[in-house]
C-alpha cells in the first residue's frame, strides 16, 4: 500500500500514485532540515518510466515503476557531514563542503546507521547481514528505482534537463568541465524537483544489489533490487565520467567493499532517503519547509547556532557488515575509538535550496589597503568609513564570530570584462603620476584620486572575487565586503560618483565565467540608482538588476520603466522611491517587485550593493531606512538566495556617508546575514 501525505502539510504531493511523464510537473517541492542541518526533498508518489530502450542492454526493457513518497537529501552528503559523524574522511581530495569520495557501500551504510542514531531514528541496516529493514524511521541508500524517479523528476530523456549534452555543464560537473575532481556540493543548478548533483561530480551508490538482467523481472511496486549478488548498483555518474555515463537510466556496477573497505574509487559518493513522515496536520498558509520535529531523540538543537548536540558520543559504532551474496560473508570492522565534537557554532535555515554546509559562517572581506585611497578633507567618501563599519562589528561583537577573508588584487581580464582597457590604462597612468600627498580629479569633480587609487581599487574588485570564490569554495556561506572605493557609478570608460572599478558587476561577470554559473542576481538598496550596473546588463538576459533608490537624484536615471533591451528586456528593474520613504515603502518595493522577479529568474548567485546611505538622517541621502530596516532586507534577499541558489550571496559595501548610521547599519546588516 502507498503512503498517503496530508496535502495540507505538503502542498504539492498526491495521496495516490500519479503518473508523471514530462518536464511540465516540475515545481518546488517542500523540504525539511534535519536535526543534524541537512536538508531533505520530500519527493511526491508516483509512477514512471525506468530504464531505457535505447541506453546499455542492462538498461532495457523500460518499465512502469510506482514508488512511494519519500525523503531525499537535496545535496550529496559532504566531507564535513561524513567526518562529523564518523570521525574520518576517506576522501582523496580533502575539502569540507566537497561531496564524501572514496566511500564503499559499507562504510555508506555504516554513516545511514550512524546518521540514524545521532537523530534517535531507528538504523535500518542490521550491521551483521548488510540487509536494510525498509519499516524503520532511520537513514539507508535510495533503491535505483528511487533514485532514478527522483533523478528524472518528471522528465523522460537523457537528462533530468533540456538541452541534452549541451546543458550538461550547467548541470554537473563532469569529465569536460571538472579538472579531475569533485567540486562543493550543489553548485551547478538542480533538477526540477531542487535535487542537485544528481549527474556528476561523485557518483552515488543506490541500496541495490546488481543483476544485469533485472529489469526483465522487476516489480512494478517499490523494485528493491536483487536479493543476491556481488556487486552493487552505483547511479548518476562522476567528475571524471563522459557524458554517456551520467544519463538518468545508466546502471554501474562497483564491489561493495565487503571484503576490503579501502578500495573505493575518488568518484564514489552517496546521499541518503528516509520514509516519508506522517505529519500532523497544519494549518493552512504554514510555511512549506519546516524544520523536521520528528523522532529527535538523543539529537537536539543548539538555538543559537542549530547544530546538533549527539547523545551518543561514539563517532562510528563498532561494526560488521556481511555481504548478501548467498556466499559466507566476509566482513569489514572499525575500532569504537574517534569521536567528534560535541557540537560546530553554526547558522542553520530551511530552504528551497540547499543550505551551505551547518559548519559554515559568514565571511568579512576587509584589507588596511583600502584605507589607502585618499581623498580631500571633508569630501563625503572617506577612509573612516571603514573604521565606522570595523567599529560597529566590534561593539556589536560581530567581528570575532566572522570569517577573515583577505584581498587580492584582480586580474586584468576581470576588470576589463567590464571596463575598457583604455580606461584602465587611463586610471593607472593618472595615479602613477602623483606624488604621496598629492590629490587630483579623474574625469568628473566628484572622482578625486591620489597616488594608490588605482592600487586600490584593482584590491577592492579582487577582494568582492575573493569573497565570491570563498562562498563558492565552501570556505563561507555569505560574505560582506568592507570595501572602498564604491563602484557601481562606474561606467566601462569613465569615473563618476566616488567609484572607479564596478566592483560588482566585475563579480558577476566573474561568476559567470570562472565559476561557470549562469544566472546572477544583483540587488542594489544605495540611496543613488546603480547606473553603471544598469548599463553593464541592460541587454543581457543573465543578470537581473534589481533597484531601489530616491528619483529624481543623483545621477539621474533609474526611471521604472527603464525595464531592459533585447533578450534583457524585463531583467532590468527599477523601484524609485520618493523623499522621506523608510522601511515600510522600501520593504514592499522588494516584496511586490523583488520576490517574485527572482523567483521566476532563479539566479545562481547573489550579489549585493550594499549602501547604507538610505539611512535616515544620511548627509547625502532622503531616505529613512533604519538600520532594522536594512537587517530585513537582508532577510528577504536571503531567502531569495536560499531558494534558488544554495544561500550564496556576497554583499559588496557602496555608499554610506555618517559615522553612526554605518556602524549600526553594517552590524544589523552582517547580523542578518549571519542568523
Amino acid at each position: 500500500m502507498m503512503r498517503r501525505v496530508s496535502l495540507a502539510a505538503f502542498a504539492l504531493l498526491a495521496a495516490a500514485c500519479t503518473r508523471v511523464d514530462d518536464a511540465s510537473t516540475a515545481r518546488a517541492l517542500p523540504s525539511i532540515t534535519t536535526p543534524s542541518g541537512v536538508e531533505m526533498v520530500l519527493i511526491p508518489a508516483g509512477e514512471f518510466r525506468m530504464g531505457s530502450d535505447r541506453g546499455a542492454e542492462d538498461e532495457s526493457p523500460a518499465h512502469t515503476v510506482r514508488v512511494d513518497a519519500f525523503l531525499m537529501d537535496r545535496c550529496e552528503v559532504t566531507q564535513a557531514h561524513f567526518e562529523k559523524l564518523m570521525g574520518e574522511n576517506p576522501s582523496k581530495v580533502k575539502s569540507s563542503a566537497h561531496p564524501v569520495e572514496m566511500v564503499t557501500w559499507v562504510l555508506a551504510a555504516l554513516y545511514s546507521n550512524a546518521r540514524s542514531r545521532a537523530e534517535g531514528l531507528e538504523p535500518c541496516y542490521d550491521e551483521e547481514t548488510a540487509e536494510c529493514d525498509f519499516s524503520r524511521s532511520g537513514y539507508r541508500l535510495p533503491t535505483e528505482a528511487e533514485w532514478e524517479y527522483a533523478c528524472r523528476a518528471g522528465t523522460s530523456g537523457d537528462y533530468s534537463f533540456a538541452g541534452g549534452e549541451r546543458a550538461l555543464r550547467e548541470h554537473a560537473w563532469f569529465a569536460a568541465n571538472s579538472s579531475k575532481t569533485t567540486h562543493p556540493a550543489g553548485l551547478k543548478k538542480p533538477n526540477p524537483w531542487g535535487l542537485h548533483d544528481m549527474h556528476g561530480n561523485a557518483a552515488e551508490w543506490t541500496n541495490d544489489i546488481y543483476a544485469e538482467d533485472y529489469y526483465g523481472t522487476s516489480p512494478a511496486d517499490n523494485p528493491r533490487g536483487p536479493a543476491l549478488g556481488k556487486q552493487y548498483v552505483v547511479r548518476g555518474g562522476s567528475w571524471k565520467d563522459g557524458p554517456d555515463v551520467l544519463r538518468s537510466s545508466h546502471r554501474v556496477a562497483e564491489n561493495p567493499g565487503f571484503a576490503d573497505a579501502c578500495l573505493a574509487p575518488d568518484t564514489l559518493g552517496l546521499r541518503c532517503v528516509r520514509r516519508a513522515p506522517e505529519p500532523a496536520p497544519i494549518e493552512a498558509g504554514a510555511a512549506e519547509t519546516k524544520p523536521d520535529e520528528g523522532n529527535a531523540e538523543g539529537a537536539s538543537i543548539d538555538e543559537e547556532a542549530g547544530a546538533s548536540r549527539t547523545a551518543d558520543p561514539a563517532a562510528r559504532p563498532a561494526i560488521e557488515i556481511g555481504a548478501r551474496t548467498g556466499d559466507e560473508a566476509t566482513g569489514a570492522s572499525t575500532d569504537e575509538t574517534d569521536e567528534t565534537d560535541e557540537t560546530d557554532e553554526t547558522d542553520h535555515a530551511s530552504n528551497d535550496e540547499p543550505p551551505a554546509s551547518p559548519a559554515l559562517k559568514t565571511g568579512l572581506l576587509y584589507g588596511d589597503i583600502y584605507l589607502e585611497h585618499r581623498t580631500p578633507a571633508g569630501f563625503p567618501e572617506q577612509p573612516s568609513r571603514l573604521r565606522d563599519i570595523l567599529r560597529g562589528l566590534e561593539e556589536s561583537g560581530l567581528i570575532e564570530r566572522l570569517v577573515r577573508i583577505d584581498p587580492a588584487p584582480a586580474a586584468m581580464q576581470w576588470i576589463t570584462a567590464i571596463h575598457s582597457p583604455e580606461y584602465v590604462e587611463r586610471v593607472r597612468a593618472a595615479c602613477a603620476k602623483l606624488g604621496a600627498d598629492d590629490v587630483e580629479y579623474l574625469d568628473t569633480a566628484d572622482m578625486p584620486i591620489s597616488a594608490r587609487s588605482h592600487e586600490v581599487a584593482l584590491a577592492a574588485a579582487g577582494g568582492v572575487l575573493a569573497a565570491v570564490d570563498a562562498v563558492l569554495e565552501g570556505k563561507v556561506r555569505s560574505a560582506f565586503c568592507a570595501v572602498r572605493p564604491p563602484g557601481h557609478h562606474a561606467l566601462r570608460d569613465r569615473a563618476m560618483g566616488f567609484c572607479i572599478f564596478n566592483n560588482v558587476a566585475i563579480a558577476a561577470r566573474y561568476i559567470q565565467k570562472r565559476h561557470e554559473l549562469r544566472k546572477v542576481l544583483i540587488v542594489d538598496w544605495d540611496v543613488h540608482h546603480g547606473n553603471a550596473t544598469q548599463d553593464a546588463f541592460y541587454d543581457d538576459p543573465t543578470v537581473l538588476y534589481f533597484s531601489t533608490h530616491l528619483h529624481p537624484f543623483y545621477p539621474g536615471t533609474g526611471a521604472e520603466e527603464l525595464t531592459g533591451r533585447g533578450e534583457g528586456k524585463g531583467t532590468n528593474i527599477n523601484a524609485p522611491l520618493q523623499p522621506g520613504d523608510g522601511d515600510d515603502a522600501i520593504r514592499k518595493a522588494f516584496q511586490e517587485k523583488l520576490v517574485p522577479a527572482a523567483l521566476e529568474f532563479r539566479p545562481d548567485f547573489v550579489l549585493i550593493s550594499c549602501g547604507f546611505d538610505a539611512h535616515v538622517n544620511d548627509r547625502l541621502g532622503r531616505l529613512a531606512v533604519t538600520s532594522e530596516g536594512f537587517a530585513e532586507l537582508t532577510r528577504i534577499v536571503k531567502g531569495i538566495a536560499e531558494r534558488c541558489s544554495s544561500g550564496r550571496i556576497v554583499s559588496v559595501l557602496e555608499g554610506g556617508y555618517t559615522p553612526e548610521n554605518l556602524a549600526s547599519a553594517a552590524a544589523a546588516h552582517v547580523r542578518a546575514l549571519m542568523e
